[in-house]
Order: C-alpha cells, then structure tokens, then sequence
C-alpha cells in the first residue's frame, strides 16, 4: 500500500516533466538502498553467527564434554551457512547499492546539464537511460530466478 502511495504522485497530470524525474529517481533509489540495507544486514548477523559458532564450538571441544552443545553449534554453523549460500545477500547488497550509486550519478549529472543531459531532450534522455538500466537489472533477476526453477525442475524430474 506505501509503495502505491509513493509512486501515485507520478500519475498527477500537473507535474513538470523535471520534477517526474526527481520523483522517479528518489522512489528508485529509496528501494534499491532499503533492499541494500536489508541484505547487508542479513549478511552480516549471519556471518557473524557463522563465525562465532564454530569458536565457540573449538573452545568447548577442547577443555569440557558439551557434546550437545557442540551439535547444536554445528547446527547452527550449517544453518547460517545454507541460508547465506540461498540468499546470495552479499551480491543483493553489492547489486542494490551499485544501482543506488548509479541513480545518483546520473541524477547529478542531469541536475548540472552536463555530458548525456546537456541537450534540449535532456529529460526523455535521462528517463529512458534510467529505466533501460532498471530494466535490465529486471532482466537479469528473472535470469537468475529461471536458472533456479530451471534447476529445481530438473531435480523435481528425476
């Protein structure tokens, strides 16, 4: 329902072609960082268990007879790593914040004028460069996700 809210404004017949850009690119860019965000985080708190885990599990290896303590750690050890290894996070977080570093880059340049924005067409120039990159970012996730259906059919077949 937010998102809807946030995107509505660009449906207004009396906005300015400029100010349909900035609206654009701070919605765009405000996905992209929470999306960052949100798997940096994810990556971070999982490998940060990731690690602490097997330490813990040497320490108690080592001096005590925790023998299922030790389980449970190794457990844990594989759980977090399965869910790293799934949720590819680190790349979703490198992704997600290098398309918010190029919306920036491209919204400063149209805001100087400068290089591809410099021109009477600056607007439909900078529009389409922005979408066509959003796009293709679109294309290569459902890429990914067909790769994985791809491979869970497969497995499903045999």
């Amino acid at each position: 329902m937010k998102e809807l809210q946030e995107t509505e404004v660009l449906f207004a017949d009396d906005k300015k072609p400029e100010e349909i850009c900035k609206i654009r690119t701070q919605y765009a860019m405000r996905w992209y960082i929470r999306k960052a965000n949100w798997n940096k985080k994810i990556f971070y708190i999982f490998s940060f268990v990731g690690v602490l885990c097997p330490l813990i599990n040497a320490v108690l290896a080592a001096g005590w007879n925790y023998k299922i303590v030790t389980v449970i750690l190794a457990s844990i050890t594989s759980f977090v790593t399965s869910v790293l290894a799934l949720t590819n996070a680190r790349s979703k977080w490198e992704n997600y914040r290098s398309a918010a570093e190029f919306l920036k880059r491209e919204y400063t340049l149209f805001q100087a004028e400068v290089g591809l924005y410099g021109g009477e067409e600056r607007v439909s120039v900078y529009l389409h460069t922005i979408e066509a990159f959003m796009m293709q970012i679109h294309v290569n996730w459902q890429k990914i996700f067909e790769k994985d259906d791809g491979a869970q059919s497969e497995r499903n077949r045999k």
